[in-house]
């Protein structure tokens, strides 16, 4: 061995035990060392990259792993790296081609099967996502001492990954196996707690009550609140206990509401603006978008029926469920070349009625590829595109628009008790009752705009008519996707596919009618929420 590889090999382990101990530039000094003897060595890239990535510096991050995988093209590590950082900066088609590359690889190892699992999730192909997190089951748990390798956090964190796989996958009886083994390894981990409570209806002989009160004292931040109040909440509402429930409720989202930056007003002036945007001028303007007609968007208010909607079209033999996709959005801060943070800049939506609209269309289709353009259409669920129906509607003229509507009441209240995910703000005004009862205000009002700058372009369906009458609002539905009637559509509850959404327990037992008018059970806590609601004409 010469002499530089003999440094190579001293400054190379003094970087991976600074990593393990969390000293970042000390790792960093050692890799760069490194380069500097030889830029060829994959695994000092590799470290730089990860150094990047935990100082949130994502670009560079990409950029560096990238480097790592041209010098090591066949390390399954590395790809799935750059997977994982590309799904955190918004890229699901790039992280997919390289996670699937690196499941080609055969990784053997759990922790790099354990990040392929979670990328594969990111970027809505759960089947493959269990298939990483099953085999890193076999590996960790066949392993004479296997497990005694990866701390207890790690192990908790991973069972909790191959829960939540296989909850989406309607497999509850092995998810429930797997959130108890998180909760054993970390009896703190709340999140555990919160997804539990949803994989059945609790009953008075079989719920966590008893264990989930014992956490109550344990509780140590905003999100360990708004797990456990969630958990204990769901279990009460289970057992007919309505009143305890909704208490749990506020208290769940208390701390969490506190220390949110939410504001009622951003949201109503955001709404403002789309109206204002798209008048009726925008659309009496001939422009020629993209002819595509594979699109159906499904859209509205979360908890609303969505799903079901959704899982009905995608029993049709000629439609394909591709998910919650944030692709259109991500197209238009793309082309618009726009730096915010959030989903949705009014500053990008203005500059994209600047565009050539068929353009805009068509990189949005591409985004999609290769999960679509296998089927004659596609379903888009992200809920939120209904900020962007009328875009949608210039860049795509031929695609398919549908909106949920629900009763006011029953929507706010299913926001509220729904348990989001914290870092996706534009879900925060649920952390408040009346919050929710505003943002339904706006959200109303932009549905009454859009049918009147765009009438007839946007096909409705009620919640309370879907679940009263099923086949004939569905077949209405396929009418107006063009499709013919096919019988599967009212079997779907059958079918053996993922649901990556909090509705993935409820679609499977068909279609009932159990939540309509569930408000009611909460009595008299309700009432503000109807007052404001009544207020703005919404209840005479």
């Amino acid at each position: 061995m010469t002499t530089d590889e003999k440094a190579i090999a001293k400054d190379h382990a003094a970087a991976k035990q600074a990593m393990q101990k969390g000293l970042l530039r000390e790792a960093h000094k050692h890799c760069l060392a490194i380069l500097q003897r030889d830029q060829t060595f994959a695994d000092a890239w590799f470290l730089c990259g990860i150094i990047a990535a935990q100082n949130r510096r994502l670009a560079k991050a990409i950029e560096i792993i990238g480097n790592a995988v041209k010098l090591a093209p066949d390390n399954p590590e590395y790809r799935t790296e750059l997977g994982k950082q590309l799904i955190a900066s918004n890229q699901p088609e790039w992280a997919l081609r390289e996670a699937q590359t690196a499941l080609s690889l055969n990784p053997l190892q759990p922790p790099t099967l354990n990040t392929l699992g979670t990328v594969f999730s990111h970027a809505g192909e759960h089947e493959k996502a269990l298939q990483c997190f099953t085999r890193a089951g076999r590996l960790l748990e066949g392993r004479v001492g296997g497990a005694r390798m990866l701390s207890l956090e790690w192990q908790a964190e991973f069972y909790f990954n191959t829960a939540a796989s296989m909850q989406f996958a309607g497999h509850f009886a092995e998810a429930e196996q797997s959130y108890e083994k998180a909760i054993k390894l970390q009896p703190l981990l709340f999140k555990a707690h919160s997804a539990l409570s949803t994989l059945r209806r609790q009953t008075p002989t079989h719920n966590h009550l008893k264990r989930l009160h014992e956490l109550h004292s344990k509780v140590s931040g905003a999100r360990d609140q708004l797990h456990l109040g969630h958990a204990i909440a769901k279990e009460q509402e289970d057992l007919g206990h309505y009143e305890d429930a909704f208490k749990n409720l506020t208290w769940a989202k208390q701390a969490q509401s506190a220390a949110s930056s939410y504001s009622a007003q951003s949201d109503e002036a955001l709404f403002a603006g789309v109206r204002q945007l798209f008048s009726q001028a925008i659309f009496d303007t001939q422009r020629t978008g993209c002819d595509n007609p594979e699109p159906i968007f499904i859209v509205g208010m979360p908890r609303t029926g969505t799903t079901l909607v959704e899982q009905i079209l995608s029993s049709h033999s000629q439609v394909y469920a591709a998910g919650e996709l944030k692709n259109f959005p991500l197209q238009v801060k793309r082309i618009t070349g726009s730096s915010a943070a959030d989903l949705l800049d009014i500053k990008a939506l203005g500059e994209s009625l600047q565009l050539t609209q068929s353009t805009l269309g068509s990189s949005y289709i591409n985004s999609t590829r290769p999960r679509t353009g296998h089927s004659p259409y596609f379903i888009d669920k992200l809920p939120l595109n209904f900020l962007f129906l009328g875009l949608i509607k210039l860049a795509l003229p031929n695609a398919k628009l549908v909106c949920l509507r629900r009763d006011p009441m029953d929507t706010c209240l299913s926001n509220y008790r729904q348990m989001f995910a914290v870092n996706f703000k534009h879900y925060s005004y649920n952390l408040d009752l009346l919050d929710c009862g505003r943002y339904y205000i706006q959200f109303d009002q932009l549905m009454h705009h859009w049918q009147k700058v765009m009438p007839d372009a946007v096909h409705e369906v009620r919640y309370e008519a879907l679940v009263e009458n099923p086949e004939q609002v569905s077949r209405e539905l396929l009418t107006y996707c063009n499709l013919a009637w096919e019988e599967d559509c009212l079997s779907f509850h059958q079918r053996k596919t993922n649901v990556a959404t909090p509705s993935a327990v409820q679609v499977r037992q068909g279609i009932y009618t159990s939540s309509v008018n569930r408000w009611q059970s909460y009595g008299d806590a309700m009432q503000p929420l109807y007052e404001l609601l009544k207020s703005a004409g919404l209840y005479v």
